[in-house]
């Protein structure tokens, strides 16, 4: 398959956060900004909300013209909250009828939840909507070999792996050569209390999906570093990117790319 770099890629457009709020489900969401920015509103243990029609149903704006605001562009969707949570059950049919509805636009969603998946999909799913995909959010080898292998079971079209906060070794091979993981996102924990990533860890992951032509990309090397034998702390997210940037680890296989513009998501 023919590769190309991520730098190549521009931005994706928008994030589409129809629900607010979650729940602590492992280790890696310990540091999560969503917490600690509800955190800063007073807000401890995170309430699940519905957000307003206006933002429910963003994906449907339209400018003065009459034309869709966002057109064919990858949306990343529940940012802020998980598509799967329990207490969005009652909400979920409407926001399958709007991606049901945006057929040029691809959805992409991140969980940490995904036995929930297939209670959770429309009654017309089949072997999946061609412009959905899912992203399992996992942190280390535990929560990889949990979630990993009920992605690998549910029908969708596109299956990724969000790989951060990374905060151990992940052993990916196994699973990897079972095929259907179309790309891995690498990234580490920035904030109050962050945990160290170890850049070797992310090589390994990377070798990993060159052996088995699966996309990676390392999007943030989190805010205290272990590379090359030294420890760098207190990283800002620009230092961050610079980092990442600069070792060029990015490695983009056709055809397993997020969008119909090939856009890069985080």
């Amino acid at each position: 398959m023919e590769t190309v770099p991520f730098a190549e890629i521009s931005r994706y457009s928008v994030t589409w956060n129809p629900w607010h709020g979650c729940h602590r489900v492992s280790e890696g969401c310990r540091n999560c900004f969503m917490f600690a920015g509800d955190g800063k509103r007073g807000v401890e243990d995170s309430n699940i909300v519905r957000r307003s029609k206006t933002q429910f149903e963003l994906p449907l704006k339209k400018d003065r013209s009459g034309r869709y605001l966002y057109r064919d562009c990858v949306i990343g969707t529940c940012m802020t909250s998980d598509f799967f949570i329990e207490e969005a059950d009652e909400w979920r049919d409407e926001a399958w009828e709007i991606m049901r509805k945006r057929k040029d636009c691809t959805f992409m969603m991140t969980t940490k939840r995904p036995q929930r998946i297939m209670d959770c999909l429309p009654s017309d799913w089949g072997e999946g909507y061609p412009n959905v995909r899912f992203a399992v959010s996992v942190e280390n080898q535990r929560a990889w070999d949990e979630r990993i292998p009920i992605l690998c079971s549910v029908p969708v079209r596109f299956r990724d792996v969000f790989m951060s906060p990374m905060i151990g070794p992940v052993d990916t091979d196994a699973l990897l050569d079972r095929g259907g993981i179309d790309c891995i996102y690498v990234g580490g924990e920035y904030g109050p209390g962050s945990r160290v990533c170890d850049y070797d860890w992310v090589l390994k992951v990377r070798e990993s999906c060159i052996d088995h032509e699966v996309s990676f990309h390392w999007h943030n090397s989190g805010e205290n570093l272990l590379m090359d034998g030294n420890l760098m702390t207190g990283l800002t997210l620009a230092q961050q990117d610079s980092i990442c940037d600069g070792a060029k680890l990015d490695y983009l296989v056709e055809g397993r790319i997020p969008g119909p513009k090939q856009r890069r998501l985080f």
